[in-house]
């Protein structure tokens, strides 16, 4: 074979490999660019528990942007820690959580749901506020669309369902907490985003003393009635968990309080994006009108809320 001849196959089998390399690194980067997609819609779709990118790693949540907390007398809560535990969905205890939560979305009286939500003796009279007085209905839920545990501030674990719905957020989430037997059972404050007074009893009420409500929340500009200084004051738009009844709240703009919204809200300002908080509100002495109060503090940026 002449020196052309070697020549020819030694550079056949370069291209051969490099073509094969090329093709090679071009998938690994697809299946890379894949997985970072479907962890961001996890992340999204983890938005209401208060569960982002720390999951993964078991580091603190949105410690990268949001400010330092003042302890138990802070206006803002300190970033949330979590970490990623196996689901193990074949152990008997999973199979028994998801035969409870199949049995509450049947369940139609409170005395049929109680047997299965967290805290019942503390909840009951909660339910029987929110679907005999308030009319209030569970969020509708359709096709599973993620499941996960987690260990929560060290010291809760959390069984996480997701369902698609008709909901604001496209969404509705159901968290799992074990009760005094072992068993895991349905966080329903959390499910339903329970609130009372409701946000229509608290426009009737107006109420000057902060009350807790839980609510979809988003920064908007909207600057009216007594808080028309859009320098000093921060807005931001509360919907209520049925996606029908509104409030508006406000707070100092270059508060400590309203540095925080301002930075941990600020993905909300575009789309349709909204996040699950409880806060504290009221409203203001003599209130010009029945949809602004002031924002005092936020308990969560989730609706979640642990036991002390």
């Amino acid at each position: 074979m002449g020196v052309a001849g070697i020549a020819c196959i030694l550079l056949t089998l370069i291209l051969t490999g490099g073509w094969r390399w090329y093709f090679q690194d071009l998938e690994k980067r697809r299946l890379i660019q894949d997985r970072s997609k479907m962890h961001e819609a996890r992340l999204r779709d983890l938005e209401k528990l208060g569960l982002d990118a720390g999951a993964e790693l078991g580091v603190r949540s949105q410690e990268s942007m949001a400010p330092k907390a003042g302890g138990t007398t802070s206006v803002f809560p300190e970033p949330s820690e979590f970490k990623s535990l196996p689901l193990q969905d074949t152990l008997p205890e999973y199979q028994e959580a998801v035969e409870t939560l199949d049995r509450y979305w049947k369940a139609l009286t409170v005395e049929e749901r109680v047997p299965h939500v967290y805290a019942p003796e503390r909840v009951k009279p909660l339910m029987e506020d929110f679907y005999d007085r308030q009319k209030e209905t569970d969020p509708d839920h359709h096709e599973l669309r993620q499941k996960s545990r987690f260990m929560l501030d060290g010291r809760e674990e959390i069984l996480y369902f997701n369902f698609a719905s008709k909901r604001a957020t496209g969404f509705v989430e159901v968290a799992m907490r074990r009760g005094q037997n072992g068993r895991f059972l349905v966080d329903w404050e959390s499910l339903t985003g329970f609130t009372s007074p409701g946000f229509a009893e608290l426009k009737k009420l107006k109420p000057t003393t902060p009350t807790q409500v839980r609510a979809f929340v988003r920064l908007v500009d909207h600057y009216t009635h007594e808080f028309t200084d859009s320098t000093r004051y921060l807005c931001v738009k509360m919907t209520a968990s049925n996606g029908a009844d509104t409030l508006y709240g406000y707070a100092e703009r270059h508060s400590e309080l309203g540095k925080w919204l301002e930075e941990i809200l600020e993905n909300t300002r575009k789309g349709n994006s909204l996040s699950g908080h409880t806060l504290m509100v009221n409203f203001p002495e003599n209130a010009q009108s029945d949809e602004c109060v002031l924002i005092q503090r936020v308990i969560a940026a989730r609706w979640l809320i642990l036991d002390p």
